[in-house]
């Protein structure tokens, strides 16, 4: 019967057969389409979960798919997969197996086994009346109907033990095949073999699940090391997502580099040669922002400082300079998390407005170099001039 009822699966159809790309299981709800191979650039469209692209080329971690009205974009490797011309030629050949499966042959098997079900129930029905009866015509009757009867029996009275003892030989068989479970409170049953069972490392005790431990703080604990490790592709990973449908994720892909992110982004990236990037794919220094700014190998930290990242680009004006240089207060301290180190600088709280940021609880050393820069300038063409005069003379 579960044969029959199993005809009453229906395959989807795949429709393309150019090379598509799909989604991973592990994404949630979809994979953004960039503009360009890189994770910082502009998001130009979506691949939901469960639909696909044309794909049209295929780079070093990225696809490039065609986008509707014939325009292409980026879509990340890490996420996504390739689904080949054979892969669809398989998908397209069961779909139309599936589909030769007609309406009546479907009635048919329907009809079938509801009409195997029902003769089922009659059965059981007779055999229940026919050892509650107190008549033993009606139970024999009944024995006759449904066992083949080995003895005839010599009188009426001797029908209903015969149905006893079948019924007492079956419990005792069963009895007999049923495991031997030894185990302790609230610990899950672990089979040694087919019948003998005893406690296993895996404790429940109804809120909270532990592993290794009888005192789990959440709902689950491990007391040791957890290894993911995904046979099946390149990427291996956890996901952890809210009631609400945020996901997070820590990620390991196949270019040996890890990734953790939040809201279905990657917020950080870790690859095989240490470097750290923060909302960038591909770092290419020991520690480096998404605006650009880094520290260098040499342990240097660099501002990003590009024309094309600024605007409303004015001269400091040398007086605005000197009153800012005049009004700075430099000082000795120590951090109170380092008491030991004493430290140079300013207060950012005391520090003037033209060199504090709004918060007033942080200071840009850039800001005060400029300062400095602008006024030194100032005296060494005033000395240039000095020199100057003396010289004529």
């Amino acid at each position: 019967m579960i044969k029959r009822i199993g005809l009453l699966l229906v395959l989807f159809p795949v429709v393309c057969m150019a090379d598509s790309v799909v989604p991973i299981d592990a994404v949630e709800e979809s994979v953004n389409i960039r503009l360009s191979p890189d994770a910082t650039s502009e998001i130009v469209g979506k691949l939901e979960q469960g639909s696909s692209a044309e794909l049209v080329n295929s780079i070093e971690g990225w696809h490039e798919v065609k986008l509707v009205g014939g325009a292409t974009g980026f879509i990340s490797a890490d996420w996504t997969r390739v689904l080949t011309d054979a892969e669809l030629a398989v998908s397209v050949e069961a779909t139309t197996s599936a589909e030769e499966v007609t309406a009546e042959e479907i009635a048919e098997v329907v009809e079938e086994a509801i009409e195997e079900v029902a003769g089922e129930a009659v059965v059981e029905e007779a055999v229940v009346e026919a050892v509650a009866t107190e008549e033993t015509v009606a139970a024999e009757a009944i024995v006759e109907d449904v066992v083949e009867p080995v003895v005839a029996p010599a009188a009426e009275e001797a029908e209903v033990p015969v149905v006893a003892e079948a019924v007492e030989e079956a419990t005792a068989a069963e009895t007999s095949t049923q495991p031997n479970l030894k185990g302790s409170k609230d610990f899950l049953v672990k089979f040694r073999n087919e019948n003998e069972g005893e406690s296993s490392q895996i404790f429940d005790n109804g809120n909270q699940v532990g592993i290794g431990t009888t005192e789990p703080k959440q709902r689950l604990e491990v007391n040791g090391s957890i290894q993911i490790h995904e046979q099946n592709s390149s990427v291996a990973g956890l996901m952890i997502t809210q009631s609400s449908g945020d996901t997070g994720y820590i990620m390991h892909n196949r270019a040996s580099t890890l990734t953790i992110g939040a809201g279905s982004q990657d917020r950080i990236t870790i690859d095989r040669d240490g470097n750290v990037g923060f909302a960038v794919a591909r770092p290419r220094h020991p520690l480096e922002m998404a605006s650009g700014a880094h520290v260098t190998a040499g342990g240097v930290w660099t501002n990003s400082s590009s024309r094309d990242k600024k605007e409303n680009i004015a001269e400091l004006r040398l007086d605005a300079a000197t009153e800012a240089l005049m009004a700075l207060q430099p000082v000795v301290f120590n951090y109170r998390d380092e008491p030991q180190e004493d430290y140079l600088g300013f207060i950012a709280e005391d520090v003037p407005e033209l060199v504090a940021v709004k918060d007033r609880d942080a200071l840009s050393p850039m800001d005060i170099v400029a300062v400095l820069t602008r006024v030194v300038q100032q005296q060494e063409r005033k000395i240039q001039a000095l020199e100057a005069r003396l010289d004529a003379l």
